[in-house]
């Protein structure tokens, strides 16, 4: 499995989007949880290395595009691939997962940061809207993908907020 694996501040992946040439058709964003929890990110017993091989060991070529963390926003595959992570929900879409896990309560602080720099540039590249915003568990109704705190109630909350 081929990866970028290189982490961007909001301003370096606005530019690196807006110069991105795309040819195959995106129509929607899917959202996901890592599951693994921030503090766990934090310390390294996950990160995007341990996610690049457990993607491979499920015998997976791709895997979702990025990964918003508290650090920035880490390239993971190249958005011009037909990314793995939602079943059905592969073809036409860009894969975003949100490090923490958000059955409780909503992403806050820098993840939730980064995770809407990364909404906002994509929806804007692709001419999206919040409507074009889907949940892994739509795809697959065993998860709760991104966590039972992320409703679209909650996701159109958003769209005020600057997004």
């Amino acid at each position: 499995m081929r990866i970028i694996n290189k982490c961007l501040s909001k301003e370096e992946f606005e530019k690196y989007i807006s110069k991105k040439r795309v040819k195959r058709r995106i129509d929607k964003i899917i959202l996901h949880h890592t599951w693994d929890t921030v503090w766990q990110w934090k310390r390294r017993k996950v990160s995007i290395p341990y996610y690049k091989k457990m993607y491979e060991e499920k015998g997976w070529k791709a895997g979702p595009h990025i990964f918003a963390a508290p650090e920035g926003i880490w390239l993971f595959t190249n958005i011009d691939i037909q990314g793995i992570h939602a079943n059905a929900g592969n073809n036409g879409s860009v894969g975003i997962e949100m490090v923490g896990r958000y059955d409780k309560k909503p992403p806050s602080g820098k993840v939730w940061k980064n995770t809407k720099a990364v909404l906002k540039t994509l929806l804007k590249k692709f001419n999206l809207s919040v409507k074009d915003i889907h949940f892994h568990r739509e795809y697959n109704p065993k998860k709760s993908c991104p966590g039972k705190a992320i409703t679209k109630k909650w996701l159109k909350t958003i769209e005020k907020d600057s997004l």
